[in-house]
């Protein structure tokens, strides 16, 4: 092996000089063997001349070790310097492929939806969608009061109130699969949506793994707590207010696929009763929209067994139908799926074969029985076993909207009751093909 090809030009020649300074101290034999022929005589003293050249060789050995330390250091600042300006000229190209809008295997640009970020929102560590809240900043909402309102594998939420009195959800993700650059593009997305039965994004922060949502915190609650209420006594849950919910999820999850057609779609994938929150007039608007695609799909925050998953178990349209029927079930039933994992859609069904179809109303229900058939009649195709039996959620909407409309002149609720034989009716549910 050629040590010349191999070392460092500096290293190479210092080392040379090294050597050749030892050379000339006579420090590379330290005890030579004098030839026999000019072995001096026993009796003859050696020269005092010997001891004086060995000292004036020292200054020659100090000279030589502080020129080669001196190479060592040189060398060291010149590897020093190559390694910065390489470490320089990754990061610069880096920088160039991720933030210039470009594809690391291509010079043309990426077609996207940008959100234009301003040097404000760079500073303040949040992109906002909603121009009235850009009033705080990341470390403003890391400094307030947090209480916590739920947790799982996946995600946090937080109640969080600033010094400014405003009131704020935040949503904390955790285990996506996704580049920030993906998961800000989507959330542009999601942030230009603007309808009253969704919830609107007001801003949302990416900075590494921390995924950060932030909407206007809801005093109403969720459709859950709303059940959870009526089912304890503590609060009415007339048949029109069901209805009017009913109407306002199926308003939002069309918005939402008319939004996002073909390979733009976003599924929901995770329609419950505690995604559905209520503003202040009970109006349904639906959360925790715009990310389910990043999500594991073996983990168990996308398709946990918590009643609403279709059987299928995959992200699509007809999956939202399918938990959507289930929510159209428990507004019937007054029966609750999220805690206790009731299978709803087949107990429906077998009071159904068994012909005892208006058992399966809520009390406040089965006081306007007759109203309230062509509803279950929507949620049982809604949670047809296989999704090809499914209808699209326009056409339930649309189903619903006839419900609506054949009780403009009904009067209220509570004033309506039905028969006994109402309560009983025979209602045939046609079989899957």
């Amino acid at each position: 092996m050629n040590i010349k090809r191999n070392l460092d030009p500096i290293l190479f020649f210092g080392l040379i000089f090294f050597a050749l300074s030892l050379n000339v101290t006579g420090q590379t034999d330290p005890d030579p063997t004098p030839d026999a022929d000019f072995a001096p005589s026993p009796n003859i003293e050696l020269p005092s001349t010997s001891s004086g050249k060995r000292k004036t060789n020292h200054p020659i050995l100090w000279s030589g070790l502080v020129l080669f330390l001196a190479l060592l250091g040189i060398l060291a600042f010149v590897v020093n310097v190559r390694i910065t300006k390489s470490l320089n000229e990754k990061r610069k190209s880096i920088k160039t492929k991720t933030v210039g809008g470009f594809s690391p295997k291509s010079n043309s640009p990426v077609k996207e939806a940008k959100q234009p970020v301003s040097e404000e929102e760079k500073q303040s560590g949040l992109v906002f969608f909603v121009e009235e809240d850009k009033q705080f900043k990341l470390e403003n909402l890391l400094d307030a009061g947090a209480d916590m309102q739920n947790q799982n594998y996946c995600s946090s939420l937080y109640k969080v109130q600033l010094n400014n009195n405003g009131v704020y959800a935040v949503k904390r993700l955790k285990k996506l699969q996704a580049s920030n650059e993906d998961f800000g593009r989507t959330m542009a997305k999601v942030g230009k949506l603007n309808h009253p039965n969704v919830i609107p994004l007001v801003a949302y922060s990416c900075q590494g793994d921390e995924k950060l949502l932030i909407y206007k915190y809801q005093n109403k609650g969720s459709l859950l707590s709303l059940m959870e209420r009526y089912t304890q006594g503590k609060q009415d849950f007339p048949w029109k207010l069901r209805l009017s919910i009913a109407v306002g999820i199926a308003c939002g999850l069309d918005h939402l696929y008319k939004s996002f057609e073909g390979s733009e779609t976003i599924p929901h994938g995770n329609i419950k009763l505690s995604n559905i929150l209520l503003d202040e007039n009970c109006e349904a608007l639906i959360s925790e929209f715009g990310y389910s695609n990043f999500l594991d799909p073996k983990s168990i925050c996308l398709f946990s067994n918590n009643g609403y998953t279709a059987p299928e178990r995959c992200l699509s349209e007809q999956g939202d139908v399918f938990s959507f029927g289930v929510i159209l079930l428990e507004l019937l039933t007054g029966k609750t799926v999220e805690k206790s994992g009731l299978d709803l859609p087949k107990w429906v069904k077998a009071m159904v074969r068994e012909e005892w179809t208006g058992e399966v109303f809520d009390k406040e229900i089965a006081k306007v029985g007759m109203y309230a058939f062509p509803l279950l009649n929507i949620s049982l195709k809604c949670v047809a076993h296989f999704p090809e039996n499914r209808p699209g959620i326009s056409e339930v909407l649309e189903k619903i909207m006839e419900v609506v409309n054949a009780q403009e002149d009904v009067p209220c609720p509570s004033s309506v009751e039905s028969s006994p034989r109402d309560r009983h009716v025979l209602y045939t549910v046609a079989e899957e093909k």
